[in-house]
């Protein structure tokens, strides 16, 4: 298990949650901007992206805001991704037929859907607009960017795992940085093998009670994650067992809010089991 700055995981959750607040026919609002500067970032573009396509809401090409790309004052770019409630609907109705993988220069193949909607991921609501990948490199080239980190929840998680790997081998940026929570398997033992060999520094978070993260399965194809899981363990009865309620962002957050000593981050009050402990009121 890698070492990891729990401050440093709810920064860019938070970030994240920024990003799930946007409804998805949506843009970002005045106040979404100023909570993104609040938090150390300048705005700069909305990602969007095909919704997730299922068979109960099949979202027909649908574009949908994903997520944002702002910077620092450090020129950190961040890559921020959000997750979804289709990714619930995927996981009952989903075949998990594999793709070739989309990123240039690496190998193996990757889960159909995610891939899909990532080779959509792009910076303008036009289709043909500029990449997501290609829009982080412009930023880079123009050293407005010294640094490039992704960030992504469930669905978005899965992006966040494609996005870094093109960043890295893709634009100037060689050594991007990704935090990932409730992170579904993204492809094959050859993507997670390239993932692992290119990527220096990577957080795959994952609560071991959330179902998502164990999708799809390793068998009958062969589904792997990458090699930098940091697993949480809630207390028993902590959160109410529901699949949603395991998988929530929220729940990731106070529960990294607890491993690094906090009580800051409240679980929703739906979400809260017998043994919840508090804080009663919270960010």
């Amino acid at each position: 298990m890698p070492a990891i700055d729990w401050a440093s995981a709810i920064h860019y959750a938070r970030l994240v949650k920024i990003a799930e607040d946007v409804q998805p026919a949506a843009e970002y609002s005045a106040q979404n901007k100023a909570d993104i500067l609040a938090l150390g970032y300048t705005f700069l573009e909305t990602l969007y992206g095909n919704e997730l396509a299922t068979e109960v809401d099949p979202h027909s090409g649908e574009t949908v805001t994903y997520g944002f790309l702002a910077v620092s004052s450090a020129q950190e770019l961040v890559a921020i991704v959000r997750g979804t409630d289709t990714v619930l609907e995927w996981m009952h109705d989903a075949a998990f037929l594999m793709l070739p993988n989309p990123i240039h220069g690496s190998a193996g193949m990757t889960e159909d859907g995610f891939t899909a909607i990532y080779k959509s991921l792009r910076t303008d609501r036009n289709p043909q607009s500029t990449s997501a990948m290609a829009s982080i490199g412009a930023y880079v080239h123009a050293g407005q960017a010294k640094t490039v980190t992704v960030a992504g929840h469930s669905l978005g998680g899965a992006l966040a795992t494609l996005l870094t790997l093109d960043v890295a081998l893709n634009t100037e940026c060689h050594q991007p940085v990704t935090y990932t929570y409730a992170s579904p398997r993204t492809g094959d033992h050859l993507f997670a093998g390239s993932f692992n060999a290119t990527i220096p520094q990577s957080y795959r978070i994952y609560n071991r009670s959330d179902l998502v993260p164990n999708l799809p399965p390793f068998l009958p194809l062969p589904y792997e994650h990458t090699n930098t899981g940091v697993e949480m363990v809630a207390p028993m009865n902590a959160i109410k067992d529901d699949i949603g309620c395991e998988h929530h962002l929220t729940t990731y957050l106070w529960l990294m809010d607890k491993l690094s000593g906090g009580q800051t981050f409240p679980v929703n009050p739906e979400c809260r089991g017998s043994a919840y402990p508090g804080p009663a009121s919270g960010a």
